[in-house]
């Protein structure tokens, strides 16, 4: 796994309406380029070698956008099949969330077990990097379009949609209770 397969992957994705096949250890590659990444990039650091740990910082980062962006269309692609009743080319954890779309979408039982929905108070800063902090949110109640401290704009939203946003405007759709945070165990 390198940004050259990646770059593939994305491109193969935006070119076909069906899901790309990927090998089943796909998510497990990435997040093993990733660490592998960082430990080069901290290596660098002790080393003193300043440029190098940018470089691998940098390739880091241009990895997880280009996962980002992979997930997000896959995700896309799984709703579409979710309607369609039909799935294939599904890895993992993919999977889990087809079932779990699917039940919701037939409005039958979700297991409980299988979602676990944290409510915590979290003090919320961005990090020193700038980085957003995405995580995945159950909408309570109709919103309108919102827009978070960097004006961007997300929304209309619909009492029922599960979303990814920001942690810093989900945590305020939280206080308001127009949403509940969740996170999928596996």
């Amino acid at each position: 796994m390198d940004l050259a397969k990646l770059r593939e992957l994305l491109e193969m994705e935006l070119s076909s309406n069906e899901l790309t096949s990927l090998d089943e250890e796909f998510y497990k590659e990435f997040d093993s380029l990733v660490k592998a990444l960082k430990l080069r990039a901290e290596s660098s650091k002790e080393r003193g070698e300043e440029i190098e740990e940018r470089l691998y910082l940098a390739e880091m980062n241009v990895a997880e956008k280009l996962i980002k962006e992979i997930l997000r269309i896959r995700l896309h692609k799984i709703v579409d099949m979710v309607f369609e009743g039909r799935p294939h080319n599904l890895v993992g954890e993919e999977r889990k969330i087809f079932s779990i779309l699917l039940a919701f979408v037939n409005r039958e039982h979700i297991p409980m077990e299988d979602i676990e929905i944290v409510e915590e108070e979290v003090e919320e800063k961005i990090p020193e990097s700038g980085k957003q902090i995405w995580e995945a949110y159950l909408i309570l109640e109709d919103i309108p379009k919102v827009m978070d401290e960097r004006l961007r704009e997300y929304g209309p939203f619909k009492a029922g949609d599960l979303v990814t946003l920001p942690r810093t405007l989900g945590h305020v759709l939280v206080q308001r209770e127009a949403a509940r945070r969740v996170s999928i165990s596996h």
